[in-house]
Parts: structure tokens; C-alpha cells; sequence
């Protein structure tokens, strides 16, 4: 009798827990996306989006969300929850091996969002541009990911055949796809969805677009990147050449995240599906010499674009969706950034945050609180800090700190902390001066010092350590052996991490509950129904060798 009703009561916990399972995650960024170029952030577009305007209107949409102008940090930052100085990817990923001079990437002892919903026990899938590394250690693979389909470095021809494609699939290169990268992109994020769902187990899908990074044709003479189907559309109703190609990239991106929508209705998994829609760095102008190539980017009534610092490179377009979880229509003007995209994720998919991550703070913090209490619990007070090659810029709250001391510098952090004692920054109001034209530096002469303290001193506390002997440039004394590239032998990093943290007592056997964990918030009856599958001889343990079937 007393087994009976301890049966009876496992059943009523596991249905409950099925109740709050953990959320499916829809994570999209688009490339080099302005943020005038969203319509309901901006009038004064002829973009017409209407998948991501019903997913604003019926989400969160921020109109005050803050990044890093380049490609790789932004993206960094997101998945690490922490500022560019301090994840490592202070710029691009380089071809510097780990521990050698001037090394780019994430340090291997930062935790990515990826790696941690790994470990929870979502399956997760890479889809489009990585832009974090391409070296051993540094690929979707090595960071979290069970399936990569995409491309690693930070641009690729949209039209995609097999002899021209750097395509690759997990850690091998694709020989066969062909299309056009956005529809590409998107098929194999619909078969990872399908999957996971008849799974029934979490997933996390990170869809990376490269539109609407070049190239792009501004040039009559010049091939076209979107389809001529989407380039009619846009030219119909008048779009000037100069920006048909742009256009017709982010509208044609729009309609195929619409077929994700589609099929998360389809599938019947909206209602568990957190959608989450972001650019990486702000748009690319016309200017003579603009980073990233002259491209017809619309950044609203911002100055600058991608690869500076102004707030035409920093603010860009950012919602998010979870269809009977998060209000709708809500507009949240509080200052929130890149970091936080880390932190709420984690919340969301009930992780705790870390305080550290790495030997640096996460700096990131859980927007959760603030879009269920439709923004009545504000998002907290704090420094946002961006660098880019001495591109300098600190904001907090209305006033805004601002230079560029050169590139001469970064990632000597003591030596930028030099530079910027003897360097007069400007500093702007940006409640009244959104283009950055007025420096109030000799204006408000008590702010401007305490900013510009408080940059100095975040500069100097950087630890700038990078497990594997290397440290910043300039700090540097001992070069270790240079990584090779990619290795093609399948690996199973992800299973094994998995693996070890689970096996609590270190047996070398995963049981049930060691599998499960802590089961708040755990889809108890799936977990329990994917490790019976895996138990192969049907002995009540894992080994490592089941669980990577």
C-alpha cells in the first residue's frame, strides 16, 4: 500500500512539473539590421517586416536596447553575459592560436548560454552565422551545440552552390546544399524543431541570419543578394535602386521567419516557445570609409552605424514573444542590453544566473521580472560600457561618455586606462541630444568626471587571463603551441560535459535522478522516457557510451 501511494504521488508531481516545463527557445539575430530598419521603431523606413511587427505587437518590443558595433562581440556578449572587454572577443575572432599574442575568442573558462542549456538538458542547434571562433575549442560543437549547419566566419554569398559555399555541416564541410542562404538557414531550423518536438524535449535553435550584412548590390553592374521575386516586390512600390537589394534581404528574411512561426503554431508548441529577435550591431551607412563596406543601413535619427560608437552603432532593434506567457504590446523604454539576453534566457529556462562567469562578473541581468509585470518593475539602474578598438562609450542613465582614442590600445587594458587619463572625452546628454552633436563635458564638470572615473576603473579591473597561457596583447611573455584548425573526427564534447556534471558521485553511472537533476521546471515524464530509451540493457544506469547513442 505505502508503494502505492508513493507511485501515485510521483505521478501527480510529474504531472505538475509537466505543467511548468521548460520553455523551447527560438533565438533569432539578423546581421547589420539598423534600428530604423524595424517599422515600428522607426516611421521613416519603406521596410515592410510584418512578421516581426506581429510578434512586437503581440510581445515585448524594446525600444532603447543597447549592443557592441561589431559583429563578434555583440554576439559574444550575448551568449556570455558579459561586457566585450571581459569575455575575451574584445574584436572579431582571429587565426592567433590560443595563448599566442593578440588571441581573439571567448575564454575557454566563460560558460556559454548555449553550453549551460546544454547541460540542462535542452537540444540545441546552431543554424547560419557563428562568428565566434573557428579554431579547436571555439566551434558550435565544442561550445554546447548537438547540430551546427552554418557557416563560421562573418560573411558568406547569399547564393550558395557546392563550389562556392564555406558551408559546414557539424565539423564537416557541406559539399551539397544549395539555395539561397535565408531559405537555407531556415529549412534546417524547421527540421531541428520537428525533431526536437516529436522528441517532446526542450530545444534551443539559434537562427543567425547574415542578412543583411553584405554583400549587397548598390551597384547596377553588380548580382543582386535578395531573390528577384522580393527585389520586384520592393522596386513595385517605389523603393530607390540603392536600397531595393537591402530591402528585399530583410523583408524576404521576414517572410521565412514567418514560416517558423507557422510551424511552432503547426506543431502546437507556441505556447512553450520563448521567441527571442535581435540585430547583432547597427546598420552600415553610405558614408566614404563606413566599417563593414558602404551599405544603405537605416539607423534612425541616430548618429554613426556599425564599427563605431555613436547610437546609430549601439541601438538596434530587439522583441520578444512567448504567446500566453509574456504580455502583449508592450513597449519598454528602460535601457537594457546584449548581456541581458544571456540572463534572460537562463532565468527563462529556470537556470540560476551566475554571478561570475569565468574570472569576470556577468553583467547581465533576467528581464523576465520586468515583461511579466508589463514593465511596472523597472529594469535595474546600471554602467553600460562598449569598446571597440578604442572606441569608447558609457552610458548611464541620460548622460553618455564617449571617445575614440584609437586602435593603438585595445586589448592592452592598463595601457587604454593610460590613454584615457590624458584624453578629454565627450560627454552627451542623450535625453536631449540623441545625434551626439553637444559635448557638455565643460558643462557638467561633475559628471563628466565621475564617468570617466568609472570607466578608467573598469578598464583596470579587467582580468585579462585567458586559461590556456594566453593574456592580452602587450601582456603577453609565453606563446603556447599553435591549435590546428578544425578537426573532422565527430566529437561528443557536449555529451560527455553533460555527463560529467550529471554523474554526481562519480561512479561513472548516471542514474534516473542524476539525469533528471533538480526536476523544478523539468519535463519529469520526457526525461524519464528519453533516459528508459538510452538505458540500453535496461539496468537502471547510464554509461557515457548510452548516452552519446
Amino acid at each position: 500500500m505505502p508503494t502505492i501511494r508513493i507511485y501515485l504521488l510521483l505521478i501527480a508531481i510529474a504531472t505538475s512539473l509537466q505543467a511548468v516545463k521548460q520553455p523551447n527557445i527560438l533565438f533569432i539575430v539578423s546581421d547589420d539590421h539598423g534600428w530604423g530598419d524595424l517599422p515600428s521603431n522607426w516611421d521613416n523606413t519603406e521596410v515592410r517586416l510584418p512578421t516581426l511587427e506581429d510578434l512586437a505587437t503581440q510581445g515585448v518590443r524594446f525600444s532603447n536596447y543597447h549592443t557592441v558595433p561589431l559583429c563578434g562581440p555583440s554576439r559574444a556578449c550575448m551568449f556570455t553575459g558579459q561586457f566585450s572587454t571581459e569575455n575575451g572577443m574584445w574584436r572579431g575572432p582571429g587565426k592567433a592560436p590560443l595563448g599566442s599574442p593578440g588571441y581573439r575568442g571567448i575564454k575557454r573558462d566563460v560558460i556559454m548560454l548555449s553550453e549551460h542549456l546544454s547541460r540542462a538538458g535542452y537540444h540545441t542547434g546552431c543554424f547560419g552565422k557563428w562568428h565566434m571562433g573557428s579554431l579547436e575549442g571555439e566551434v558550435p560543437n565544442d561550445r554546447g551545440f548537438d547540430e551546427f549547419h552554418g557557416f563560421l566566419a562573418g560573411a558568406h554569398s547569399y547564393w550558395i552552390t557546392p563550389k562556392r559555399s564555406k558551408i559546414m555541416h557539424n565539423r564537416k564541410p557541406d559539399s551539397t546544399s544549395e539555395g539561397h542562404a535565408t531559405e537555407l538557414f531556415t529549412g534546417w531550423a524547421e527540421q531541428f524543431i520537428r525533431e526536437s518536438a516529436s522528441k517532446d524535449e526542450p530545444f534551443f535553435c539559434y537562427l543567425a541570419y547574415n542578412a543583411v550584412h553584405g554583400p549587397l548590390r548598390t551597384d547596377k553592374s553588380k548580382p543582386a543578394s535578395a531573390p528577384e521575386t522580393w527585389l520586384k516586390k520592393a522596386t513595385s512600390r517605389g523603393v530607390d535602386f540603392l536600397r531595393s537589394d537591402y530591402v528585399a534581404i530583410l523583408e524576404h528574411m521576414d517572410h521565412n521567419i514567418g514560416k517558423l512561426v507557422s510551424v511552432l503554431k503547426e506543431l502546437d508548441i507556441s505556447e512553450n516557445t520563448l521567441i527571442v529577435f535581435v540585430s547583432d550591431n547597427g546598420g552600415c551607412t553610405m558614408e566614404e570609409d563606413a566599417p563593414g563596406g558602404r551599405f544603405p543601413g537605416n539607423n534612425g535619427p541616430f548618429s554613426g552605424g556599425k564599427g563605431t560608437t555613436y547610437q546609430g552603432g549601439l541601438k538596434v532593434p530587439f522583441l520578444m514573444n512567448w504567446k500566453g506567457r509574456l504580455p502583449q504590446g508592450i513597449i519598454s523604454d528602460d535601457q537594457v542590453m546584449h548581456c541581458d539576453i544571456y540572463a534572460t534566457l537562463l532565468d527563462a529556462a529556470g537556470i540560476s544566473v551566475p554571478k561570475m562567469n569565468g574570472k569576470n562578473p556577468v553583467r547581465g541581468t533576467s528581464l523576465m521580472p520586468h515583461m511579466l509585470s508589463s514593465g511596472k518593475k523597472v529594469v535595474p539602474d546600471r554602467s553600460m560600457i562598449f569598446e571597440l578598438w578604442g572606441n569608447i562609450g558609457l552610458r548611464k542613465g541620460d548622460y553618455k561618455l564617449w571617445a575614440d582614442v584609437g586602435r593603438d590600445h585595445s586589448p592592452d587594458w592598463p595601457a587604454l586606462a593610460a590613454k584615457l587619463k590624458d584624453t578629454n572625452l565627450s560627454l552627451f546628454d542623450l535625453s536631449k541630444d540623441v545625434a551626439e552633436t553637444k559635448d557638455l563635458r565643460t558643462q557638467r564638470p561633475e559628471v563628466y568626471a565621475s564617468l570617466k572615473a568609472e570607466l578608467i576603473d573598469h578598464i583596470t579591473s579587467i582580468n585579462a587571463e585567458y586559461p590556456g597561457g594566453g593574456i592580452s596583447k602587450g601582456l603577453q611573455k609565453e606563446k603556447a603551441k599553435p591549435q590546428g584548425n578544425l578537426n573532422p573526427a565527430p566529437k561528443h564534447r557536449s555529451q560527455e560535459q553533460f555527463f560529467r556534471n550529471r554523474d554526481r558521485n562519480g561512479d561513472g553511472n548516471v542514474t534516473l535522478e542524476e539525469y533528471i537533476g533538480n526536476p523544478k521546471g523539468r519535463n519529469v515524464p520526457a526525461l524519464t522516457k528519453r533516459f528508459k530509451k538510452l538505458d540500453s540493457n535496461g539496468d537502471g544506469k547510464l554509461l557515457l557510451d548510452e548516452l552519446k547513442k
